[in-house]
């Protein structure tokens, strides 16, 4: 018989703490990397002239610091182990992540199906086996490092909010995450300077609302798995629902078309959810609160 996992939720509530920390962790993360990115961007540029663009170089530096900023804040929250993040495994959370990514991969499938009988998309090409295997591990790395760090790292270590504090730390974790899939643009300006940095990220909330349908759509997205790894007490079962329908994102990509023109009503902006997926997303977390959340297994 498997042996009890630890407690995966901090024993006292911190609501505080957790927008504290995701404030720092956001203003670490765009500090730093606006003040390093163009001196790593000119020494590139001098290795190989051409081959990445400010926007590319200044998202890799801000990852890194992301991610060691966040290494500090967990160091003195106490954090010191997989399972205070929700992330130790089991047999029942390995069914539990199973089954979400079984749901992600239908959903998303069921979505694009819609979009392809209502004529906004069109069958494309198809994936080699190469490609296949790309995309089954980047959804899986993408599933569990996304939710380990933004419900896992995020939620836990902050102890089973209930109430107005469940919902204002689910909604200032789930901006951050719909807002953070903006920090695009591969275009290549024509200087880079020590402001470069900056004026990106001052840019980020400019093309959040002019894609507000998308924002919205990833919004409600990140609210359900935050009420998912809420409910169940681990993060597995949003790591497979976050896999499963960015896994099958990629091959609707990869296999069929935007009509252009079209309206879409589930799918917008290169795949992204959209008022559709929005509705519906925050139907399944409002149900999913209402129902009484699990212990940790």
């Amino acid at each position: 018989m498997q042996a009890a996992l630890p407690p995966a939720f901090a024993p006292k509530p911190r609501l505080g703490a957790l927008l504290a920390v995701v404030a720092g962790w956001v203003a670490v993360t765009v500090v730093v990397s606006a003040l390093v990115a163009p001196p790593l961007f000119w020494l590139v540029e001098e290795v190989s002239p051409g081959s990445h663009s400010f926007q590319r170089v200044l998202r890799r530096v801000a990852m890194l610091v992301a991610i060691a900023a966040l290494a500090v804040f967990r160091r003195r929250l106490g954090v010191s182990s997989l399972a205070e993040i929700g992330l130790a495994w089991s047999r029942e959370r390995g069914r539990a992540c199973g089954a979400a990514l079984v749901a992600g991969v239908v959903s998303i499938g069921l979505a694009a199906g819609v979009e392809l009988r209502l004529g906004t998309r069109v069958r494309g090409g198809a994936l080699t086996a190469g490609e296949a295997a790309e995309t089954v591990v980047g959804a899986g790395l993408v599933g569990v490092v996304e939710e380990g760090l933004l419900r896992g790292a995020f939620l836990f270590p902050f102890g089973r909010l209930a109430g107005a504090g469940f919902w204002s730390a689910n909604a200032a974790v789930s901006a951050l995450y719909a807002t953070a899939h903006f920090a695009r643009g591969g275009g290549r300006d024509a200087e880079v300077g020590w402001g470069s940095g900056w004026a990106v990220w001052a840019a980020l909330p400019r093309a959040a609302a002019e894609h507000g349908e998308a924002w919205l759509g990833l919004f409600a997205t990140g609210a359900l798995f935050y009420v998912l790894a809420w409910r169940q007490g681990h993060a597995w079962g949003a790591a497979g629902l976050h896999a499963g329908a960015v896994l099958a994102l990629q091959v609707v990509g990869e296999t069929s078309d935007p009509v252009a023109g079209g309206r879409s009503l589930l799918l917008v902006d290169g795949l992204l959810p959209g008022y559709g997926v929005a509705l519906l997303a925050a139907l399944a977390a409002a149900v999913l609160a209402l129902r009484a959340p699990r212990s940790t297994a």
